[in-house]
Formats: C-alpha cells, structure tokens, sequence
C-alpha cells in the first residue's frame, strides 16, 4: 500500500518511441512518479511486469507482438500477486477501448489526448 511519502513505481508500454519519450519525460517531471522502465512492444511489457514489479503500467492498446489488452490480460491472470494498476491508453477514443480495457483488468482508459498527470493521479485514486 503506497502512503503519502512514496512514489508509484512506472513501466511505460508504447511502440511510439516519441510517444514514451514524451510520456516517460512528464512522469519523470513529477516526484510521485519514477520510471523504472519501457517497452516497445507487448510481448517486453509481459516480461518486464514480473521482472520490476511495477505499482503501475501504462499500455498503449496498439503495439506488436501482443496489444495493450493482451497485457493487461497477462497481469490479471499471472502478476496478480503484484498488485499492478494497468491503465490502458490509446490515440483512439472508441468506448469500446475502455470497456475492452476494464474487461481485461485494466483500472482506467485514457485516450491519449487527454493524458496529463491529473488523468493518472485520478485513474489511480479511483482504483484505491
């Protein structure tokens, strides 16, 4: 359980490098939040989850060699002893996404034009 002192412990999942550049630079910007590290694709988020034991990881629903969705689905099944919030995050704003998203054990959907720091905080604290 993370109390007020600590920081939430972040696996950024995006195949846009640009993209987790931009992301990972914003959380980094803020003492609640420490990058411990990134994946290019599905398949390297779904190793690194049980490697870092991260608070959170922030999957983009679109990525090679298994999607957002298909990790979220992993960290359900097998990382559940780890307590990782999954925010699913995407440039599409379907609600089909987000309702993709919960089923799979994700906490929160964000399209990407609304990702900022207020959006994480909230989608984390809504999952507390």
């Amino acid at each position: 359980m993370r109390n007020e002192c600590s920081t939430y412990r972040v696996v950024v999942a995006d195949d846009e490098g640009q993209f987790r550049q931009w992301l990972m630079s914003l959380l980094e910007s803020d003492q609640e939040f420490q990058v411990v590290g990134q994946a290019e694709s599905g398949a390297e988020a779904q190793r690194l989850v049980p490697e870092l034991s991260p608070d959170v990881l922030i999957a983009d629903v679109e990525m090679p060699d298994g999607d957002g969705l298909d990790v979220a689905r992993y960290v359900r099944r097998n990382c559940g002893h780890l307590n990782v919030k999954v925010i699913i995050v995407s440039a599409h704003a379907e609600r089909s996404y987000e309702r993709m998203a919960r089923e799979e054990g994700a906490v929160a959907f964000i399209p990407k034009v609304k990702l900022s720091l207020d959006a994480l905080r909230q989608a984390l604290q809504t999952a507390a």
